[in-house]
């Protein structure tokens, strides 16, 4: 009966430890966002592992910017030159809009986890009417 409990403590003390470890150790991405066809925007994006672990956060900040303007914007899979797929699902982003001096935040939870590999971007399109224009763009490096 002894041997059961200290197996199972330290099966569940493993199991603990690592689901830990991973939460911890999970990749941080950020990138600098850069304006495109002469637009002056410019700001900076970070993805990283939501609270739980469960999901990616994802926060971008933007200057520059008209006032009042509202930017759909999403993270992508591929690069500023590339392209690719929008990561997580396009419903979940929020578009950024600008203050009055320019400057505007939005936040992002995704339902997946946070990548540990790959290329991902940011990009800020120009408004809801006009997706195809493209007014920033960003890489995202994944650091630690």
């Amino acid at each position: 009966m002894r041997r059961t409990y200290w197996t199972v403590a330290a099966l569940a003390m493993t199991a603990t430890s690592t689901v830990a470890l991973a939460i911890t150790t999970a990749a941080t991405w950020t990138g600098k966002l850069a304006g495109k066809d002469n637009e002056k925007i410019m700001g900076e994006a970070t993805m990283k592992p939501s609270a739980d672990g469960a999901g990616t956060e994802v926060s971008v900040m933007l200057m520059g910017d008209a006032a009042s303007a509202s930017r759909p914007w999403h993270v992508h899979v591929g690069s500023c030159a590339s392209g690719g797929g929008v990561f997580g699902g396009g419903k979940s982003y929020t578009p950024i809009t600008s203050d009055a001096s320019g400057h505007g935040m939005s936040k992002a939870t995704l339902a997946v986890a946070t990548p540990d590999t790959g290329s991902y971007f940011v990009n800020v399109h120009e408004s809801a009417a006009n997706m195809g224009k493209i007014v920033a763009c960003g890489d995202l490096t994944k650091g630690m």
